[in-house]
């Protein structure tokens, strides 16, 4: 479907509807200046004498206010009121309201015209007024008859839909913005119904999704140019991120629909789904299931619910084709098989009406069956004066932000059931006992084990946990503690039964990177990976500015001796020929980009990365090869920690300093650095000298007076030639020579050895065998000396012939750096 409306106009309606809100709060002196000299119970607030009903509604919203901020306020009714005014466009463009009345637009010709203020009289809606109905229409107060109708519309829908609407109360009334009927550039409701065309939202659940995804994304972007840590409130919206359908289908049909297939693999079901992938013969041992009631799902990350959605979808053709009524299967769906977790209320809120809107599209009668999905949210509990152990109370404190993550066991669970029983001797008491029964049935429910788990998790760096997240996910989650996908890896083995699956589209980080390696071992030795779609960049392009390198994986919950299937999707650009070549691969798998392998190979290669595309001769080399860093020495560079005063461009140092007369003498002030620079092999990038001063005294007693190292810096390093590379590098690495009295910066880590030993290594590094080595030893934008000292080292190192090549090849670079003006060696243009 087309996003760019939704792109546009949902972060537009955030912004009016919270000015909306904070007219009507200031309109009865609800602001934080404001409450000061107007108390709760004010009869006058500006300028004007309240009635009964508004005061009431008044002191309703001032305790909140007081409790949770006016900025909290203003930003959850504006929220609030728009995940309304979207479910209510969407079920009246398909049908799905109660009244069978459109309340935005006009059925005839789909204006901004509503048709329940030209039918008001003949309303069928619980709760609606007449008497005030036929009085405004006297009044000719339309604006005042569409704010009655909204409310009683959305009343009626809270009975049936409880989690989205809820029924409304007098905060609610009191802060639904005016001018709701206006049609000018800044009104939300004209334009929802005006710009965004009737196609989109369809019999298309996406859009509802989208929506909230849109909805958020200025908060989103928000967060990440602040560089601050995430707070409880930052979390939700900063690591929302909408997966696109082909990789929910890839993830539920390899996971729900292998566990359906392999006990029924005579089913029709195999024909709907395109990226199932046919078990090998050596698959694993499966759950046992009688029929789709007993089949359990989870999402522990719901979002707005894309995932389960399609859940449904696969569930319901698997209940057809047991021959279960039409109208029976939905209700089976939502209270035996589907369950989700979520600490944003408003995207729970988006989940449910997404179920219900897949519910009703099979059963009219749905709303009146009073059945609602299991999507729990998770809210912070205040323990203070709990009876409990501080490890449970710390998590329940936290637990808006730890969401389905927390760590409970059984005797925990009893001991938080014990205080939702009976009646406090205090107001205290009462209250947590209340906050406790809340929360019970999402702990419960977060204990249980599920035959499929499948997530997409959110995604955010150890770099910006809050202090409690920080210290809890280390404490946690020690193995995987440096995203909150990888913690839901882990967190996906706990939930998944015994030989059940977990699914997850994540990071690719965790596939090589040395601090999962304990991860990947235990995900080696204990579980199996059924199949992966290694995906890379842009897989996600639908959303403006999302670069993130992703995989998903479909992982089962034990041991196996199956061969797994992995699709290298990684240099393909963009999502859509992303999904094309997966299809392809899928039908195809002598394509070239699909491939079988025993993930128990993986530990031939050191740090154990994930590297399915690698043949045995590449394991053969690391298993029988000499690592390269024992071969050399490793540098990783000095820090100057002050290069205003330690580094220069080498036009900047004067004649006085001697550095340019005798460039290459041991005892000047200046030596050449190593400074990384552009990708460039075998010579050059010579622009940067650092000041050493001899013995380097002036550099050394700084780093002993800032408390810094110098990295390992040889004792030699002066005397002896290197070879250097640019430690940060969006594309492959390149390895370049230098004489002596050259010093690596951080920026251009070195290796130290004789020149002979390092001609040999400067053509093997330059290789395009090297570069294969490197994709999976060094994957990110950092080439690190330890990872470029783990490439194998075969057979005679001082061979002449290769000795010669790379001599030829970096003079060739050499003459060539000598051309450009910035070069120390420049003599003139070649052209003149």
């Amino acid at each position: 479907m087309d996003t760019k409306v939704l792109e546009k106009i949902c972060p537009w309606a955030r912004t009016r509807l919270k000015e909306g809100v904070d007219l009507r709060c200031r309109k009865y002196d609800l602001t934080d200046e404001a409450r000061a000299a107007a108390p709760a119970d004010a009869d006058i607030v500006g300028g004007a004498v309240l009635t009964s009903e508004e005061k009431r509604q008044r002191a309703e919203l001032y305790t909140r206010i007081e409790a949770h901020g006016y900025a909290r306020l203003v930003e959850d009714m504006a929220s609030t009121w728009f995940n309304r005014f979207v479910a209510i466009r969407y079920m009246e463009l398909n049908d799905c309201l109660p009244c069978r009345v459109r309340m935005l637009s006009s059925a005839a010709d789909g204006s901004f015209s509503p048709d329940c203020l030209r039918m008001a009289t003949e309303l069928d809606l619980p709760g609606l007024d007449q008497e005030r109905v036929f009085r405004l229409i006297d009044k000719a107060d339309d604006e005042g008859l569409f704010r009655l109708i909204i409310m009683a519309q959305c009343n009626e829908l809270a009975d049936a839909l409880p989690d989205v609407f809820s029924r409304l109360g007098a905060a609610d009334e009191l802060v639904l913005p005016d001018g709701l009927l206006r049609a000018g550039d800044g009104d939300f409701l004209y334009h929802l119904v005006a710009d965004v065309p009737e196609e989109t939202w369809r019999d298309d659940v996406e859009s509802l999704g989208w929506t909230y995804q849109f909805y958020n994304s200025e908060r989103k972007d928000e967060f990440f140019k602040s560089k601050r840590k995430a707070s409880a409130d930052d979390l939700a919206p900063a690591t929302q991120l909408f997966t696109p359908k082909w990789i929910v289908q890839y993830l539920v049909e390899n996971s729900l629909g292998r566990l359906w297939m392999l006990n029924n693999p005579s089913s029709h079901l195999k024909e709907r789904m395109k990226y199932f992938i046919e078990p090998d013969d050596e698959h694993e041992d499966f759950i046992r299931i009688s029929g789709p009631e007993d089949i359990t799902f989870c999402d522990p990350a719901c979002g707005s619910g894309h995932i389960l959605s399609y859940a449904f979808e696969l569930l319901y053709a698997m209940y057809e084709e047991r021959g279960y009524r039409p109208s029976e299967i939905p209700q089976l769906i939502l209270e035996k098989n589907l369950t989700g977790f979520e600490i944003d209320e408003r995207a729970a809120q988006v989940t449910s009406l997404v179920l219900a809107m897949q519910a009703i599209k099979h059963d009219r009668r749905f709303f009146r069956r009073g059945v609602t999905a299991r999507i729990h949210v998770f809210r912070s509990v205040d323990c203070e004066g709990a009876d409990l152990p501080k490890p449970v109370s710390e998590q329940l404190e936290h637990l808006g932000e730890i969401g389905s993550l927390i760590k409970l066991a059984e005797k925990d669970l009893d001991s938080i059931h014990a205080l939702t029983q009976g009646v406090g001797e205090s107001l205290l008491d009462n209250r947590l006992a209340e906050s406790l029964r809340d929360i019970e049935p999402a702990l419960y429910a977060v204990l249980d084990r599920y035959d499929v788990v499948v997530a997409n998790p959110p995604y955010m760096g150890s770099s910006s946990f809050n202090p409690f997240m920080s210290s809890w996910i280390k404490k946690s989650y020690p193995d995987v503690k440096s995203d909150l996908c990888t913690c839901f890896i882990e967190r996906g083995y706990d939930l998944a039964d015994k030989h059940g699956y977990s699914s997850m589209v994540t990071m690719q980080s965790w596939m090589f990177l040395g601090s999962f390696e304990k991860m990947r071992n235990r995900l080696i030795d204990e579980k199996t990976i059924v199949s992966m779609a290694h995906l890379g960049p842009r897989a996600f392009d639908a959303i403006g500015g999302e670069v993130v390198s992703v995989t998903a994986a479909v992982l089962y919950n034990s041991a196996s001796t199956m061969k797994s299937a992995y699709f290298r999707l990684v240099d393909i650009v963009g999502s859509e020929p992303k999904r094309e070549k997966l299809l392809e691969a899928i039908s195809n798998p002598t394509c070239g980009w699909f491939y079988r392998a025993d993930a128990s190979t993986f530990h031939d290669i050191p740090g154990t990365p994930i590297a399915y595309w690698t043949n045995k001769a590449i394991r053969d080399a690391f298993k029988y090869g000499c690592p390269l860093h024992r071969l050399v020495s490793m540098s990783s560079g000095l820090k100057t920690g002050d290069n205003a005063r330690f580094l220069r461009h080498w036009w900047e140092a004067s004649r006085r300093d001697e550095c340019l007369d005798d460039i290459d003498a041991l005892d000047v002030r200046w030596h050449h650095c190593n400074k990384g620079g552009d990708y460039r092999k075998w010579s050059g990038n010579n622009e940067y000298i650092v000041h050493w001063g001899g013995d380097g005294s002036p550099f050394l007693s700084n780093a002993v007076q800032e408390n810094r190292s110098v990295n390992g810096l040889p004792d030699y390093a002066l005397e002896s030639p290197s070879v250097t590379w640019s430690k940060i590098t969006s594309g492959p690495c390149s390895f370049r020579y230098k004489g002596v009295s050259s010093l690596p910066e951080t920026a251009g880590p070195s290796m130290y050895a004789n020149e002979a030993i390092l001609d040999a290594l400067l053509g093997l590094l330059n290789s395009s065998v090297s570069s294969e080595l490197l994709s999976f030893l060094s994957p990110t934008l950092n080439c690190n000396p330890k990872e470029i000292g783990l490439i194998p080292v075969i057979g005679d190192y001082s061979d002449h012939y290769v000795e010669d090549v790379v001599n030829r090849l970096k003079a060739l670079s050499e003459n060539d750096w000598d051309i450009n003006e910035l070069s120390w060696n420049y003599q003139r243009n070649s052209l003149v």
